[in-house]
């Protein structure tokens, strides 16, 4: 049975038009669009086109866009109503995103002023220019405006296993290479060298501190293996993963990576389910940092 990402979402995407100015939660969130909240963040990323919080975000400065025309509330009354912890970062915040300042927008005196002001701003150009002006209310009109995947997705069956494995935790892509020179160390005593080589990630870097961020930097081991030395064990639970396998020539690549990933499963229409996400290493270049990856995300059988 195939998945239909947006419909899942309609839901929540109507209860987040009237409630957008309220204090959410992941596990909120992802039961009103009855999916993972592993998952949530990037399925949503994939089906919108932005991220939650990017989404709320626009909603908020579109509602405070209004408020300061229609009310005549003060910047400050504005900026205290929709979140922002003062004035200046609500300002800075609306001139990124509209390129107008709240004055201009409270300083309108006519409803065609307002329109005028809209139409000829940063965010109209960027509607007229894409051809999405009509589409601005649509919440599923971004992404399908935006160039479809090249790279193509194809299922694949994993084994269960033992990994064992070194924990880092901080910033994703940070501080990787101790931590693997010294797995890989502990496996060639063991004789283990040729194991094959997995990052599991355990956390979603939107909503979790970059310092708090997990990953476990894996090699897939027989199951007899005894660890030491900071080394641990974990078991693999294997199964299927929708997965796309790309060479990286720079580590900017790993982010979008994992987003088209998650558009071809979003395409297929296949369920992710709650097991970590990985990247499977088939090759690595310590001096160029060129790599061979495979890109895996959980579906359910």
């Amino acid at each position: 049975m195939k998945i239909n990402y947006q419909q899942k979402l309609t839901p929540l995407i109507r209860y987040l038009e009237s409630h957008f100015n309220e204090p959410l939660n992941l596990t909120k969130v992802a039961k009103i669009a009855c999916l993972s909240p592993y998952h949530f963040h990037r399925i949503f990323k994939a089906v919108m086109g932005e991220t939650l919080s990017e989404y709320i975000r626009r909603l908020r400065l579109q509602a405070a866009a209004d408020d300061l025309f229609k009310k005549q509330s003060t910047v400050t009354e504005v900026a205290l109503n929709y979140g922002f912890s003062s004035s200046q970062s609500f300002a800075k915040a609306f001139r990124q995103h509209f390129g107008l300042t709240p004055t201009e927008t409270r300083n309108c005196e006519s409803l065609e002023a307002f329109a005028a002001l809209f139409r000829n701003s940063k965010i109209g150009h960027v509607l007229s220019k894409t051809g999405n002006a009509d589409d601005a209310g649509n919440p599923y009109a971004t992404p399908e405006t935006k160039n479809r995947s090249i790279v193509t997705m194809h299922t694949q069956q994993f084994d269960t296993s033992k990994l064992a494995y070194i924990r880092v935790t901080g910033p994703y892509g940070e501080n990787y290479e101790p931590a693997a020179t010294k797995l890989y160390q502990w496996a060639g005593a063991k004789g283990l060298t040729g194991s094959q080589c997995i990052f599991i990630y355990h956390d979603n870097p939107e909503i979790t501190p970059a310092e708090k961020c997990r990953t476990d930097i894996c090699l897939m081991v027989p199951t007899e293996t005894e660890v030491s030395g900071g080394v641990e064990l974990q078991d693999f639970p294997g199964g299927s993963y929708g997965v796309i396998r790309k060479t990286i020539t720079d580590k900017s690549q790993y982010g979008p990576s994992w987003d088209d990933l998650m558009k071809e499963l979003i395409q297929s229409g296949l369920e992710s389910d709650d097991r970590p996400c990985f990247e499977l290493y088939h090759s690595y270049d310590p001096q160029t940092h060129i790599a061979d990856v495979s890109f895996c995300t959980a579906i359910k059988s």
